[in-house]
């Protein structure tokens, strides 16, 4: 992931920088976010990172910072701006600055209401929402009514972006068959699950992610749709990627497991 533009962007009281993802997605970075909150960023990231509803939105980016009067780039985790509210949502405002906890407060309450009004008709039938809405004013009404659109246009929207996804899985294949790529096998699939799995339980003990986010890591650093979809001339580079990964988070002097080290199984010619 490589940043390609920032925007100044200011919130509660506090200017950040909007950071323009090469994946077309605004970021934040949760540091500024956490020290503008007061609130302690280790403990925020692994939260981020044990939520499965927001553990996929946080991407580390090369950013220029500040250090010492001159300018350095190093990662720093960032957090898609669209999953912004849900996270202020988990916050428990006794954490944060005093000055701060009254709006933030007022947000999460919003939020809530937000969020019953776009997902109510997921929870309710429409005989007991339409009862419910006769105790509201008329602007209420106009309000849910627009509301329960959007949730029937969101639904379609993702029903629709599923189906996109396993038609773009569909056509990559038939395009790499037709220039003649050979993708891994299925020992190489087995392989690569085992060491995605021991991976992942790594991660899950350090509280820093799961076996979704090292699937999701493996798409993006090697643009495959699916693990399915990983040429078999990439493999040694996945084999490695995934190598390197689990002995940069074990004690030194940990054995390697064997899924790691295993010979591979060519395809057969």
């Amino acid at each position: 992931m490589k940043a390609i533009d920032q925007f100044p962007f200011e919130f509660y009281g506090e200017f950040f920088s909007l950071v323009l993802a090469d994946d077309r997605r605004l970021y934040l970075p949760l540091r500024r976010l956490c020290d503008a909150l007061g609130i302690n960023y280790s403990s925020q990231r692994k939260r981020v990172l044990r939520d499965e509803v927001i553990s996929d939105a946080l991407t580390n980016i090369p950013l220029e910072t500040e250090y010492r009067d001159s300018l350095r780039t190093q990662e720093m985790s960032c957090l898609w701006l669209n999953r912004l509210p849900y996270w202020l949502g988990t916050i428990d405002t006794g954490r944060i600055k005093p000055e701060l906890q009254e709006s933030v407060i007022r947000f999460k309450r919003e939020f809530a209401d937000v969020a019953w009004a776009a997902f109510r008709t997921e929870i309710l039938p429409p005989d007991i929402l339409a009862e419910l809405d006769t105790t509201l004013s008329p602007a209420e009404q106009e309000y849910h009514k627009l509301m329960d659109e959007a949730a029937d246009l969101r639904r379609s929207i993702t029903s629709q972006g599923e189906q996109l996804e396993r038609l773009e899985a569909r056509i990559s294949g038939l395009e790499a068959q037709l220039v003649g790529t050979d993708f891994i096998n299925t020992a190489q699939q087995r392989k690569y699950l085992e060491m995605v799995a021991i991976l992942g339980e790594e991660l899950k003990k350090k509280k820093a992610g799961n076996q979704a986010i090292v699937h999701n890591e493996v798409k993006r650093q090697f643009r495959a749709p699916s693990y399915q979809l990983i040429p078999e001339k990439d493999f040694p580079d996945v084999v490695k990627f995934l190598t390197n990964w689990y002995e940069r988070i074990v004690p030194p002097g940990t054995p390697l497991p064997f899924a790691f080290s295993r010979p591979e199984q060519g395809r057969m010619l």
